[in-house]
């Protein structure tokens, strides 16, 4: 097999408990297709002889939201070894964009964007497309924020829903 690119001599560390060892990676069309020896020259060659090779980590508690959008590069996470951030915890999300939209912003949305200026997407789906301009350097799973939803439906987030208001917040959902 052809490999687009060999990493050599690494210590494997492969998460699942089992103990470290050592064996050589390739890669072909962006996936890792071997572990082992490999005997095979590949495009490109690294030796990682001393270094340690690992799976991705998953941050599954994260604001990443914003981050996503204005350092797509994302190396605060990378830099960590992170390959896939969860975005949209605590009820907070960048969309829906609440109607009314207040400075300052009121909690937990602050936590997003104390100005409000990161708060421009009228749908989820429009987050998403504006995400997509630009990919992040990692995977990115969204939740929609339950916050959002409250604060676009309802005329006080402090009062409990009533059957309309619960509806427009389904439907928000299911556009998401």
């Amino acid at each position: 097999m052809a490999y687009d690119l060999v990493i050599r001599n690494a210590t494997i560390v492969d998460g699942t408990g089992a103990p470290r060892f050592e064996a050589d990676l390739g890669v072909s069309n962006a996936k890792l297709s071997r572990i082992g020896s490999i005997t095979e020259k590949g495009k490109s060659e690294i030796d990682a002889k001393g270094k340690i090779a690992a799976p991705g980590f998953i941050d599954a508690h994260t604001h990443d939201d914003r981050l996503m959008l204005s350092a797509p590069e994302m190396a605060p996470k990378v830099s960590q070894g992170v390959t896939t951030v969860v975005a949209g915890n605590c009820g907070v999300s960048l969309a829906p964009t609440p109607r009314g939209m207040k400075k300052p912003v009121m909690p937990p949305m602050d936590l997003m964007d104390p100005d409000g200026s990161a708060f421009r997407f009228p749908t989820f789906r429009s987050y998403v497309e504006e995400l997509g301009k630009k990919p992040a350097a990692t995977n990115c799973a969204l939740l929609v924020g339950h916050t959002m939803l409250r604060a676009q439906t309802m005329e006080d987030v402090e009062k409990p829903a009533n059957a309309k208001e619960i509806a427009a917040m389904r439907a928000l959902v299911e556009e998401a």
